[in-house]
Order: C-alpha cells, then sequence, then structure tokens
C-alpha cells in the first residue's frame, strides 16, 4: 500500500502522460465532461456563458468575421464558440475527439438549422483541403500538449490557414501559473464522481514545473 502511494505522488515529468481517450472517449467521464461545458455558470470545460458572448463578439470585431468566413474550431466541444459564429453567418469547421460532445454539437446545429461542419477526430490529425481565414483553439487545449504535439499541430494549421489567415489560442498566462499553489487532496469520489460511475477514492496532486513555464 505504501509503495501505491508512493507512487501516487511521485512527480511525472512534464508531458509523461497522455490521457485523452480516457478523458474524451470514455462513456461516464465524456457525459461528465459534457455536462461541465453545458453549465454556463462554472469556468470547468468551458468558460462562463457570458463570457462567452463578449468573446465572439471581440472575435467577430477582431478578425472581420463576416457572411462566409471560414472558420475551424479545434477542440470545438458541443459546438459553444462554433454555434454562435455560424449564428453571425460565418462558415464553420468543429473539430473534437469527444462522441458525445460532436453528438450535442450536431444535435443543436440541427435544432437551430445551422450548417456547422462537425468532425469527431483528434485534431492532431486533421486534414482538409478546405483553407480557413481563422483557426481557433479555446479553453487552454494547446497548454496541455508536449512540445512535440505543439509542433506537430502549428503544421497542421499551416497546412489549412488560408493566405493572411489568422490564429487564435486561448492560453494560460505566467501571472495565472505564479498564482497557481502546489498541493496534494484525496477524497472519497473526489469531484462528486466525476471519475467514476461507482464508489471510489481520488487523489489530486498539483505541481509546478519552474523551468519548463
Amino acid at each position: 500500500m505504501f509503495e501505491q502511494l508512493e507512487q501516487m505522488y511521485k512527480r511525472p515529468a512534464p508531458f509523461e502522460v497522455y490521457t485523452a481517450d480516457e478523458l474524451w472517449d470514455d462513456d461516464h467521464i465524456s457525459k461528465q465532461m459534457l455536462a461541465f461545458h453545458l453549465n454556463e455558470d462554472v469556468d470547468i470545460s468551458s468558460r462562463k456563458g457570458s463570457f462567452i458572448d463578449r468573446s465572439v463578439d471581440w472575435i467577430v470585431s477582431r478578425f472581420g468575421v463576416k457572411t462566409g468566413t471560414k472558420i475551424a474550431d479545434f477542440g470545438c466541444g458541443p459546438g459553444l464558440y462554433a454555434t454562435r459564429l455560424a449564428r453571425r453567418q460565418a462558415d464553420v469547421t468543429g473539430i473534437d475527439f469527444s462522441r458525445n460532445s460532436i453528438q450535442y454539437a450536431r444535435g443543436q446545429a440541427a435544432r437551430e438549422g445551422l450548417a456547422i461542419d462537425y468532425q469527431r477526430q483528434d485534431y492532431l490529425a486533421f486534414q482538409s483541403g478546405a483553407r480557413f481565414d481563422l483557426i481557433i483553439m479555446i479553453m487552454r487545449d494547446f497548454c496541455v500538449l508536449s512540445l512535440d504535439q505543439r509542433r506537430q499541430l502549428l503544421g497542421t494549421f499551416g497546412g489549412v490557414l488560408a493566405p493572411q489567415g489568422a490564429i487564435l489560442l486561448d492560453v494560460d498566462s505566467l501571472v495565472a501559473f505564479d498564482r497557481r499553489q502546489e498541493g496534494a487532496s484525496y477524497a472519497a469520489n473526489l469531484m462528486d464522481g466525476f471519475w467514476s460511475p461507482g464508489r471510489y477514492y481520488g487523489f489530486l496532486n498539483t505541481f509546478k514545473y519552474q523551468d519548463e513555464k
């Protein structure tokens, strides 16, 4: 037991583990993620609804979004940004790994009569013959990728970006990094059952990496 506890609290190397499959495709966890996405009162999986509205207003103004502007939303989730941009008559493509999120997004687009092209796939492997005027990646998705994955993704962006196109990344700041504190906690059914439908004990560790920041 002590060896297991030591392993749980061992500081991993940066980006040593990549768990996108478990996070976005596990039936229970992906449904929990979707529920957080759709809760517009919390900043967990997505920003609060009021913040998203202001962000979309800024995106439209800053990048001159108009009828026919081609936008690719990498990590689109349930389409919170894609839907709002499509309402502004943009030509939107959404790419996401989560089956539940894409299913919800497609249903929402159908209900509103929005012609959004939602594609369920790993955005690191995205390919398209289309060229986009604007590529967006919201809610710190870029931050969780390793350096090699970032290089791969930027290469993907370059392959689908139109001449004079733009890329918008939503990333953490060094101020946010400085405010974050290292710590460890544990609890029965940590995060109110987020990780499993059955009973479990959860361990949560926060590590900071000064050299790599």
